[in-house]
């Protein structure tokens, strides 16, 4: 077959090294037939790992499920193996929890059902059970709000005679009978993910994470037959804990605008698309004022990928605003945010589910409030006011103006970042009851984020 300096195999183009680990390195190329960014790893046929290697791209393989990656090549010459598979961009679990510091409720079931979704499906395949057996923060990648379970380089499929594999594990994460002779089940896998949930329970609040402590000690119990039979029994229990909230009450379409330009409309947008996506909804924002899309940076930078008509960038989803010529189909399950800038009399505020109007505390921006907040209040009953980038004391003040109920938006330099406080501002505004029991400390808070009029 044929390599060149500009291509491979005369079917992928070489975009850039993404880096080199023990087996190998692994380079971003782009499919030229089919235009599409995809993982080359290049193991060398004397490397120790060369076998690992092969052993988990035909395992990968033989296997669909939206957290695990796909293989969709194989080549190899003399001395390489070339194994071509699904491009992840994202970071690792660990990392996005180190950045996103704390939690909601919310997020920890989103992550708790797609892992245990795709255990579930490796432990009852048709043939014979996948024993993962090296799982840890590090092998899941966060992608566009979506878990991937990486490096099945020491996965297995049980066999029911015997223990036929060696054993490995990491000391942290991994089940007793992993480092000694015990047979190993997929009840290694069970005690590996109570692990796992107990470790990402750290980054949500105390009075949250107590109530997740019976089915921590359950699957991480030492003895293998005390441990949850299935995974699916361990998820059961999850969701007895988030039916205690109730089921969400969905909107479909938002709108978002401001008092004047400035006061950070846009911001509020962008934070609750993302905050949604995080919490597990599907959210997209909608540019229809021409401001971040149309930009396209975030502190100067260009951040947003581009891909059939979308832009991404961690947990955002948004549409730039096409011209009325261009049909856009956006899924049925979606919320849509529309950022409406100042446009206050938009027509599109007829066909909103809810309507947020943003402003600040700003004295000679008093008269456009009170002007606009009046227009508002004539095309739709389902108006919320938010403070941004003001004090309580200029929340108050607004509230008088306006004589209604006002909610302070938490100070917040990271749009693209999740927070207890945002989703609980977002929870009371949207009537969502999907995250769970809030605690003290955030009932607290919720109940001094709203300003009455006095």
């Amino acid at each position: 077959m044929k390599n060149t300096n500009h291509s491979l195999f005369d079917k992928y183009e070489m975009i850039k090294d993404l880096g080199t680990g023990s087996s190998g390195s692994v380079t971003l190329v782009r499919h030229i037939s089919m235009d599409q960014e995809r993982a080359l790893k290049k193991v060398p046929k004397s490397s120790a790992f060369a076998e690992s290697a092969l052993s988990e791209a035909r395992l990968l393989k033989s296997l669909e499920h939206p957290s695990i990656p796909r293989i969709f090549d194989f080549e190899e010459d003399d001395a390489f193996y070339y194994i071509v598979e699904e491009y992840i961009d994202g970071e690792t679990l660990d990392s996005f929890l180190l950045h996103q510091q704390l939690i909601s409720p919310g997020l920890f079931f989103n992550i708790c059902e797609q892992l245990c979704n795709v255990f579930i499906y490796l432990h009852t395949q048709i043939s014979t059970p996948i024993i993962y057996r090296d799982l840890k923060p590090e092998h899941i990648i966060v992608c566009h709000n979506k878990l991937k379970l990486i490096d099945f380089g020491i996965s297995a499929y049980v066999i029911q005679d015997g223990n036929n594999f060696n054993h490995y594990g990491n000391i942290e994460f991994s089940a007793p009978e992993c480092f000694t002779e015990d047979t190993i089940t997929p009840a290694a896998d069970i005690y590996s993910l109570g692990q796992l949930l107990q470790y990402i329970l750290t980054f949500t609040p105390d009075s949250f994470s107590h109530k997740f402590q019976h089915i921590i000690q359950k699957a991480t119990t030492s003895d293998a037959s005390l441990r949850y039979v299935t995974v699916a029994e361990l998820y059961q229990e999850i969701q007895e804990i988030q039916k205690l909230t109730g089921q969400p009450h969905l909107i479909h379409k938002i709108a978002v605008l401001g008092s004047h330009r400035g006061c950070g409309s846009t911001h509020v947008a962008v934070s609750l698309t993302c905050e949604l996506n995080i919490l597990g909804y599907h959210g997209i924002y909608i540019d229809s004022a021409k401001s971040v899309l149309c930009h396209g940076n975030h502190d100067g930078l260009q951040i947003f990928k581009q891909k059939n008509g979308y832009y991404y960038y961690k947990s955002f989803q948004g549409i730039p605003d096409y011209s009325d010529g261009i049909q856009f189909n956006i899924p049925k399950d979606a919320i849509q945010i529309y950022d409406l800038g100042t446009d206050v009399c938009n027509e599109k505020i007829y066909d909103m589910d809810l309507v947020l109007y943003v402003c600040n505390g700003s004295f000679w921006h008093l008269n456009d409030i009170y002007r606009n907040h009046s227009i508002l209040k004539k095309m739709t009953a389902s108006l919320s006011v938010i403070c941004n980038m003001c004090s309580r004391q200029d929340a108050s003040a607004i509230a008088t103006l306006l004589n209604c109920s006002v909610y302070h938006f938490p100070y917040d330099s990271d749009m693209f970042k999740s927070s207890v406080q945002k989703e609980t501002l977002i929870q009371k505004l949207l009537e969502l009851k999907g995250g769970a029991s809030l605690s003290d400390t955030l009932k607290g808070y919720l109940r001094k984020s709203i300003l009455h009029h006095s």
